[in-house]
């Protein structure tokens, strides 16, 4: 469900936040569906590779970060794989490290209102 969550996210975030009927035309799935899933009910596979396919449309991505990790690992050697899989941690280090701040930035906010 969390990963639903986030794909909804990125194509609202991404669209300028559409509405239903838009997302119906853009998506190819049925109004009543869309409607539903952004009320809470579980996506179908086909459904979340649809949204995932259009957050990455709206983002420019050509190939998919798993098809390029994927293909990395059956032909690249084990130390160049060690290196991208460094460099991947870092960047989440990093974004975790956003968060946290963010979070406490908000905290503080609050606090002094």
């Amino acid at each position: 469900m969390e990963l639903q969550k986030i794909i909804m996210g990125q194509y609202m975030l991404l669209n300028g936040n559409p509405t239903l009927k838009k997302i119906s035309a853009d998506t190819g799935i049925q109004l009543t569906r869309v409607f539903r899933l952004f009320n809470g009910s579980t996506m179908k596979l086909s459904e979340f590779q649809i949204f995932q396919q259009k957050v990455k449309e709206q983002m420019g991505l050509t190939d998919t970060l798993e098809a390029i990790a994927f293909e990395c690992s059956m032909k690249l050697n084990p130390q160049a794989i060690k290196e991208i899989e460094i460099y991947l941690n870092r960047k989440m280090a990093l974004w975790n490290l956003k968060q946290v701040t963010t979070e406490k930035s908000k905290t503080a906010n609050e606090s002094a209102a």
